[in-house]
């Protein structure tokens, strides 16, 4: 006996309905999986800056308009060859075609957001001839906040005064420069002594890979200018997802991410959390940025 035109008709909408019903689930599942990956790159990033700690004796500095962060833990993320190509004090991003420049063709997973699709620089300073731009990183390092003390006018600690770009905070875990200063420092890391919010009250890596941020994205390998810009590390100015890269804010975007609610954070402790895109500026992420400072920190 063979089916009417009408239970047909019913059999196909019973199966569009379940379709709909499975495919927010698939989804969810898969943005599960990216989350949990991104969750495992902060780690090993955070660990092998625990390890070039255990290493040196401090976390990486470097100078101006030199490699960032991620160009001196290659070796103890399973990147050696890459890392003996590095020249820790010469230029990242200028016009010449030395090493430093050349890394960038090297895409890093460790160092991109499986939930964000655009993986290179967008700058044409980044372009590699016979290449093209150059891969670049969805985590940054934590330069510490800028802004007032929870319930103060005391501002938290900027090493730089008149300077393009939003300055460089001084507080926080991963500051190039981690004193207040005017003049152009010499290169300085810090030690986990000098943490003394507690490594586990204390950022010292996030994401900053959401929809609207392709045009701040820069090759990996690049440091900071002395008075300027930070590619590998951010103030935290911001809430969560609010300010895009604009004239004069390069080190004060948001840090935020294309999963849904909130962002992946690395503590100085090693611990890698989700952080809310509704936690309380003032009260949570300002704290949390600094290393120093002695503020009561909200639950979070």
């Amino acid at each position: 006996m063979g089916f009417t035109l009408v239970e047909l008709l019913v059999v196909i909408a019973i199966i569009g309905v379940l379709v709909a019903l499975l495919l927010p689930a698939v989804q969810a599942a898969r943005e599960a999986a990216r989350r949990m990956k991104c969750s495992n790159n902060l780690k090993q990033n955070v660990l092998a800056l625990h390890n070039f700690h255990d290493t040196y004796g401090t976390f990486p500095k470097y100078t101006s308009s030199s490699v960032g962060w991620p160009s001196f833990v290659l070796p103890f993320v399973e990147q050696r060859a890459i890392g003996d190509k590095v020249l820790p004090t010469a230029a990242s991003y200028s016009d010449a075609t030395n090493a430093n420049r050349l890394m960038g063709q090297n895409k890093l997973v460790m160092l991109l957001c499986p939930s964000f699709v655009v993986e290179k620089s967008f700058s044409t300073i980044d372009e590699i001839s016979g290449f093209g731009k150059a891969y670049t990183t969805h985590y940054v390092g934590c330069m510490g906040p800028v802004g007032n003390l929870p319930g103060t006018s005391t501002p938290y600690p900027v090493s730089t005064t008149g300077a393009d770009q939003g300055g460089i905070a001084a507080d926080g875990m991963m500051s190039p420069v981690p004193f207040m200063t005017t003049t152009t420092p010499v290169a300085t890391g810090i030690k986990m002594g000098e943490v003394t919010d507690g490594t586990s009250n204390t950022i010292m890596l996030f994401e900053m890979a959401w929809k609207g941020m392709e045009d701040a994205f820069r090759a990996w390998p690049r440091g900071y200018r002395w008075n300027s810009e930070n590619v590998t590390a951010k103030n935290i100015q911001n809430a969560m997802r609010k300010v895009k890269y604009g004239s004069g804010n390069f080190n004060n975007i948001s840090m935020g991410s294309n999963h849904p609610g909130g962002c992946n954070i690395g503590m100085g402790d090693g611990s890698i959390r989700f952080l809310s895109e509704t936690v309380d500026l003032n009260k949570v992420l300002l704290p949390l940025a600094s290393r120093a400072s002695g503020e009561v920190i909200d639950n979070f």
